[in-house]
């Protein structure tokens, strides 16, 4: 896969037809692994949704927890999908038909969500504040469609506790610059301070160690980050010895990637 083929989950729509599918299939490996799948059953416990409800999932993606969500708040309650891409939003929408699930989708952005002032019970976003310039206006929007009382739940990373190891410079730099060059990488930190910022009591936080330890180099995500190492390894002349040093280390079970995800939870004042 080339380094335009890779997922660019900031604009998704004008990636190829390769790095659109190469989204879709990150979300869903990413959606498996058992620190994202801990913090989805604690936000999910946290928050509570109760049937009746009328639920928001923010950056839905393909929309598997905004279709958990819509069954949870059934029969009278409504879950809405929002995303910016009509990508994420076309697969959304086919699995959600095909498991005849009532949520719906709706194209939108963080900073601007198509719902009434104090209209929604329960507001979820996952792993999207790190793609914003600027998270205090989502999360001042989500606080704006939530009625007092109502609850946000928020999961983001926190770029700057990534280790790698081996360390190697050239992987070190295309992981930090290119795969996770977001504009907010210090997101998942600052998410207990965005809440409390925004009026939101009873706060509760969480975290996670999202640990891989690939045995094979050519699995998404590893597989993007390392498309784009290649690139500084060959410009500095140490392709071939490069890739086989990590090749080597993941062989023996010792190639890590480890960064931390927070989970919180908050109430509407």
């Amino acid at each position: 896969m080339s380094t335009d083929d890779a997922p660019t989950f900031h604009d998704v729509d004008s990636s190829s037809d390769e790095g659109r599918a190469a989204a879709l299939a990150a979300l869903d490996v990413q959606a498996q692994l058992p620190p994202i799948q801990r913090l989805h059953a604690w936000l999910i416990e946290q928050l509570d949704p109760l049937p009746g409800m009328h639920v928001m999932d923010v950056g839905c993606g393909t929309g598997e927890d905004v279709r958990g969500l819509a069954v949870s708040v059934a029969p009278t309650g409504t879950a809405t999908g929002v995303d910016p891409s009509e990508t994420m939003l076309a697969e959304a929408r086919r699995r959600g038909e095909a498991a005849r699930n009532p949520a719906r989708y709706v194209r939108g952005s963080a900073d601007q969500l198509p719902a009434d002032d104090a209209s929604l019970d329960l507001v979820r976003s996952e792993r999207v504040l790190q793609h914003l310039t600027d998270p205090v206006a989502a999360v001042e929007e989500m606080a704006r469609v939530l009625r007092p009382g109502g609850r946000i739940g928020l999961i983001d990373t926190d770029w700057r506790t990534l280790a790698t190891w081996p360390g190697d410079p050239y992987l070190t730099t295309a992981w930090r610059e290119d795969w996770a060059g977001v504009p907010s990488p210090a997101a998942g930190a600052q998410l207990l301070d965005l809440v409390l910022g925004h009026g939101f009591t009873d706060a509760r936080v969480t975290t996670e160690v999202l640990m891989l330890r690939p045995r094979v180099l050519d699995r998404p995500p590893v597989s993007f980050v390392l498309e784009r190492a290649a690139a500084r390894a060959e410009a500095a002349g140490e392709s071939d010895a490069w890739r086989q040093s990590l090749e080597e280390s993941a062989a023996r079970g010792s190639f890590v990637f480890a960064v931390t995800l927070y989970g919180v939870v908050a109430t509407r004042g």
